[in-house]
């Protein structure tokens, strides 16, 4: 059983019923949907199977909802004699032109209307992640010539970067909002917004969130510069982050994305929030049955700088092996696991900041990981009504399984993203007693510890309402208590049902 949480983005080639039962006994616990692809009714579909086929898992998946974002892209392009495309070499001139064209003889259009408005003389355009570029040289009112200075084949609606362009269009287009209301309808677990710049963009969304009483989750996708320079106040506002290495790497010199990487994970840990690290993650497989050595690296990278979650992108969603690429990621997480907790070459981070409540669930973890070193705990039972305990403990790098107790179906599906935990229904019971004999019953149902090992149970005087985590205790699997103990305790108060 792994920690990491994977992320598999859905499409034509895992979208069936039996694939994705398949995906989640592998090991997923999000799925994706990309609204840069496919229409709503398409998403429709897939959102059933996946319902469908979580239903048999019995476990809690996380939907996740990815926003297309203000993407700049070419228009239709003229297939040329013997090319899939417009051919263009290193020194040729390319026009883009204001209106709408089918792109031929060096000459193409945008989707975006405001283009010719906000290149610059001087700027660069990087096209397909940028596999062809550009530097623009003239401009008038009508049109861009730009110099070819690594060459390809242009191909309709392929995407283009501006990195040394401020553009003015919003964060969140008329399709997003779209996706936005289809996503509420539908009762996604997250949204995540992409290219945003400022908290100013996430803030627009949750009142829009707030306004329509939806529980949705926002993910912040950094993959532009203005992000970087705004992360603290995204941060604050987001309920986590993606970092996106697709677009961050052509936007920003791609030698600093690992650092960037490194320095994002760190800061979600500090702020007890989640993180995934995606794009190319597994890329070969999108042809080949095998990772490369370096892809293998960077899953294991990711895992030992501390993300809550890695993803797959097109691996899963019209690779040859989906579930190849899910279950090579979960043997690379299962290996680096394995050594990090055999090791000492890293030591754990739970949040210190935030409000007072998720302070004290910070302290509390704290407590519970040294519980759990010395005493050579085999598992950690939470009581977390909303997920935020969960969220935070999760930070601990606990060296064992969190199993987190709800009875909010929803809070549980949103549990599925965090590092280590294991989401479980389970109706509030009225006391203390009656939480101890049914974590008992279910660790051994389950399979997660066995008579005689020692579990820690972490709750609150009032199951069920949140805020209230105030008590610890340590159980022996199998063992009752003698006697009743008031279940009102006192928030210093450890109990140790071993005890006679």
């Amino acid at each position: 059983m792994i920690r990491t949480k994977i992320v598999a983005t859905l499409g034509p080639a895992c979208g069936d019923v039996e694939t994705l039962f398949s995906l989640f006994q592998a090991g997923v616990d999000v799925c994706r949907l990309n609204f840069s692809h496919g229409d709503l009714d398409k998403h429709l579909l897939m959102l059933r199977n996946i319902r469908e086929a979580a239903a048999r898992w019995n476990q809690p998946i996380a939907i996740l909802g990815d926003l297309c974002g203000p993407k700049i892209r070419l228009g239709q392009i003229g297939v040329q004699a013997g090319f899939d495309g417009m051919p263009i070499a290193v020194g040729d001139d390319l026009i883009i032109q204001r209106g709408s064209c089918v792109g031929k003889d060096g000459r193409v259009s945008s989707i975006y209307a405001n283009l010719v408005d906000e290149v610059q003389v001087g700027h660069r355009l990087l096209i397909e992640d940028g596999l062809l570029r550009f530097t623009c040289t003239e401009k008038n009112f009508s049109e861009l010539r730009c110099n070819c200075i690594m060459g390809g084949i242009l191909k309709s609606s392929k995407g283009i970067n501006l990195p040394d362009t401020t553009i003015n269009s919003p964060c969140i287009t008329d399709r997003d909002w779209e996706c936005v209301d289809w996503a509420i309808e539908n009762d996604l677990d997250y949204l995540a917004l992409s290219f945003v710049r400022s908290a100013d963009d996430l803030e627009l969304l949750r009142e829009h969130l707030r306004n329509k009483s939806a529980d949705i989750h926002l993910i912040a996708k950094i993959e532009k510069a203005e992000a970087l320079a705004h992360i603290d106040g995204i941060l604050e506002v987001s309920d986590g982050l993606m970092i996106a290495r697709g677009d961050l790497g052509v936007e920003m010199d791609v030698a600093e994305v690992p650092i960037i990487q490194k320095d994002l994970v760190r800061r979600c840990q500090a702020a007890g929030k989640p993180v995934i690290v995606a794009t190319q993650m597994l890329q070969s497989m999108i042809e080949q049955a095998s990772p490369t050595r370096a892809e293998v690296s960077d899953v294991a990278n990711a895992i030992f700088d501390g993300t809550d979650a890695v993803m797959l992108s097109g691996e899963t969603s019209v690779g040859k092996f989906p579930l190849g690429a899910v279950n090579t990621m979960s043997h690379v997480a299962e290996v680096t696991e394995d050594y990090l907790i055999r090791s000492t070459a890293t030591s754990p981070i739970v949040s210190k900041a935030g409000s007072a409540t998720l302070r004290f669930s910070a302290a509390v973890a704290r407590g519970v990981l040294e519980i759990v070193n010395d005493l050579h705990v085999k598992l950690v039972v939470i009581w977390s009504q909303t997920g935020a305990t969960a969220r935070i403990f999760s930070k601990g790098r606990f060296p064992v399984p969190l199993v987190a107790l709800s009875s909010d179906h929803r809070a549980l599906r949103k549990m599925a993203l965090h590092f280590g935990v294991i989401p479980h229904e389970m109706s509030p019971p009225e006391k203390m007693l009656d939480l101890v004999d049914s974590v008992d019953i279910l660790v051994q149902e389950r399979e997660f510890a066995t008579l005689g090992d020692r579990i820690v149970i972490v709750a609150g005087a009032a199951l069920g309402t949140p805020g209230t985590v105030n008590g610890i205790i340590i159980h022996t699997v199998g063992e009752r208590w003698t006697g009743e103990v008031d279940h009102h305790l006192a928030s210093d108060q450890v109990v140790d049902t071993a005890w006679k």
